[in-house]
């Protein structure tokens, strides 16, 4: 996981320097020693892609994204389950703005918020380490570094739930009251919801404009 991170950064120093390069560039430049595999390790995990002898490309978070991480098919995976769950926090306003209002995640961290049944919490579990996707349950200790898409459970006894897109979601107004309780984060998001489905909020985001 370390390594990994490593790498991570790397691919950030390498996309301000040169979107292409040599690995001989890259060998004069980066002192390693084992440069050859350092690039190796990288094109593998979709950071940098080869486009010939020697030659690589840096990859921009959209192409490493579509490679490396399906969001929607984290989402899509939820259908599967024949349990109750609802969408909710962060994912919920999500769903509602109809995927307008994203904040505080992008492609290499992607937490995905959902409610489960304290009493399915067990099937949960097991449905998740079947699926090899990576979760852990709120307020749990974290057992392993988290990165990419990965899912946090919020156990409750039970809770009410809409459908949006054949998604199960937290109601709407549960999704207003979250933005309210973050109103610095989520003031936009208010502002759309209040747009988009007549809430009468009266709320009405200006970005500051200043001049340094």
């Amino acid at each position: 996981m370390v390594i990994f991170m490593m790498y991570y950064e790397l691919w950030n120093v390498l996309w301000n320097w040169k979107k292409e390069f040599t690995a001989k560039e890259f060998a004069t430049v980066f002192v390693s020693p084992n440069p050859n595999k350092v690039l190796y390790d990288m094109t593998k995990k979709g950071l940098l892609e080869r486009i010939g002898w020697g030659k690589y490309k840096v990859n921009s978070q959209e192409e490493y994204l579509s490679k490396t991480i399906d969001i929607f098919r984290s989402y899509k995976l939820l259908k599967e389950v024949d349990m109750k769950y609802s969408l909710t926090g962060p994912d919920a306003v999500f769903f509602w703005t109809k995927g307008g209002y994203q904040i505080n995640r992008f492609f290499g961290f992607y937490p995905i918020h959902i409610k489960v049944k304290e009493k399915e919490l067990d099937r949960w579990e097991k449905f998740f380490i079947t699926k090899r996707e990576k979760f852990y349950i709120k307020g749990q200790p974290v057992k392993e570094t988290l990165f990419g898409v990965f899912y946090v459970l919020y156990i409750n006894t039970d809770f009410e739930v809409e459908e949006i897109d054949g998604f199960q979601v937290d109601p709407l107004e549960d999704a207003v009251k979250f933005c309210q309780k973050k109103i610095y984060s989520y003031e936009p998001a208010l502002e759309m919801l209040d747009e988009m489905y007549n809430l009468g909020l009266e709320i009405e985001y200006k970005e500051t404009k200043t001049n340094f």
